[in-house]
């Protein structure tokens, strides 16, 4: 490729991991600050710079490696970092962490852990379906339990080991493209369930925003701008409102999106364009289909709605009898957002970190907080970790029991019987769905 440079690439690499390795040491100490961001910066800029002048074959280790140095640092960082406790004084997370959980109740424990588990599985069971309903509206059709949701869970045990959504939208991607042969179609369904996918996410935010107004206030007393919380409440619900009315209005009427961005052309940026237009293209997709798409809508609200939910019950599972239902979901919603973002292998330090700085207050602490983040996760891997078997016992001679493109049986002719059933990747990176 013409302008790389490969040795200023391995060398741009070289001052990333000195600066990251300093870094490392000021968050063993627990000696965050100033400092720490400016390696931080210095070592993120350094690594995207020097990956663009890499190949694409040294990138792929390299991106692994990064990516686990930083999920291992940010965890460190955040339990070794010096929280005060009251009447005993300053003392590492980690520590405080251990104090408070030996006073909480087993029993208690153990019920509310479940509850978060149950409420977690019926998050994945719609989010799943509303997946199914993208596919029936592009006239593929599997078998809800043994095919839908199998995929789904298989999916997810993979993204646990993987940053963001990657796992989860890559594999559930593959088997339908892999049994259905409808390669387009699938790409469509998918990138149209991106789009409604973080619709839900913004619209758990407006829902909850009223009732959660307090952890606004609690965040930026912290930062001493106490006067500042309407307006950030305000630019809260004009982003996240915003988002919502404009990919409605594209599921509902299309053509009105269309045309006001004809006559804004000139003035959107040009990456806001292509999105936009990507949206238009898989919604028109599904023309007449109003119901269905508001249906897949509705199954993506109650998919982080009941995410959000996770967070209060294992707030009550770690003893906080005082947590507050709605408070603790809306800055759940903004925390499951932040950890989408993340760069770290499965959100892993960046959910901790947010729980904390969001909701230390609402739950008495930032042990509490990070505690209760970290047992949100534990409970939603519990309730579907369990797809790592039907990964494990899946073989390649395995299809669904039906499926069904424009109602009508496929043969599965195209499947080499040969071929392992696993991730096919690069199909996937074809999509656009999955980065090199």
């Amino acid at each position: 490729m013409s302008g790389r440079n490969t040795s200023l690439g391995w060398l741009l690499i070289a001052v990333s991991a000195s600066s990251f390795t300093i870094l490392g040491a000021r968050a063993w100490q627990g000696e965050l600050g100033a400092k720490a961001l400016a390696l931080l910066l210095v070592a993120g800029a350094a690594f995207f710079f020097g990956r663009r002048n890499l190949g694409p074959e040294a990138r792929k280790p390299v991106d692994g490696v990064a990516k686990g140095l930083f999920t291992a640092v940010g965890i460190m960082a955040l339990l070794r970092h010096r929280i005060h406790v009251d009447g005993i004084g300053d003392l590492p997370l980690y520590e405080a962490i251990a104090r408070y959980i030996k006073d909480v109740d087993p029993t208690t424990f153990v019920l509310f852990g479940a509850l978060a588990m149950a409420i977690k599985f019926v998050g994945v069971i719609a989010s799943a379906f509303g997946w199914h309903l993208l596919l029936v509206g592009q006239g593929i059709r599997f078998p809800f339990w043994s095919g839908i949701m199998t995929a789904f869970l298989i999916g997810r045990f993979i993204g646990t080991f993987l940053p963001s959504t990657i796992g989860l939208d890559g594999y559930t991607l593959f088997e339908a493209g892999r049994y259905s042969n409808q390669w387009p179609r699938c790409v469509t369904a998918k990138a149209l369930e991106k789009f409604v996918g973080v619709t839900g996410l913004f619209l758990c935010m407006v829902v909850t925003l009223p009732f959660g107004y307090g952890v606004i206030v609690d965040v930026v007393e912290k930062a001493g701008r106490p006067d500042a919380a309407p307006l950030l409440a305000a630019a809260i619900a004009l982003i996240a409102g915003g988002v919502c009315t404009i990919v409605i209005a594209a599921l509902v009427w299309p053509v009105l999106l269309t045309g006001t961005m004809r006559m804004l052309g000139k003035v959107v940026p040009g990456a806001v364009r292509a999105q936009i237009d990507r949206l238009t293209e898989a919604v028109g997709a599904y023309k007449g289909q109003v119901g269905l798409l508001l249906g897949v809508l509705v199954s993506k609200f109650v998919t982080h709605f009941t995410t959000a939910v996770v967070y209060y019950f294992t707030a009550l599972a770690i003893g906080v009898t005082a947590a507050q239902f709605w408070p603790i979901t809306f800055g759940s919603t903004i925390q499951i957002l932040a950890t989408v973002l993340s760069p770290t292998i499965a959100g892993e330090g960046a959910r901790e970190a947010f729980q904390a700085l969001l909701l230390s207050k609402q739950l008495g602490g930032a042990a509490q907080a990070v505690l209760s983040g970290a047992l949100g996760f534990i409970a939603a891997e519990a309730a579907t970790l369990w797809g790592g078997a039907f990964l494990w016992t899946r073989k390649p001679s395995w299809r669904p029991a039906f499926t069904l493109v424009d109602g009508r049986q496929v043969d599965y002719a195209w499947i080499d019987e040969s071929e392992d059933a696993g991730f096919d990747a690069e199909k996937i990176r074809r999509a656009g769905l999955v980065g090199s």
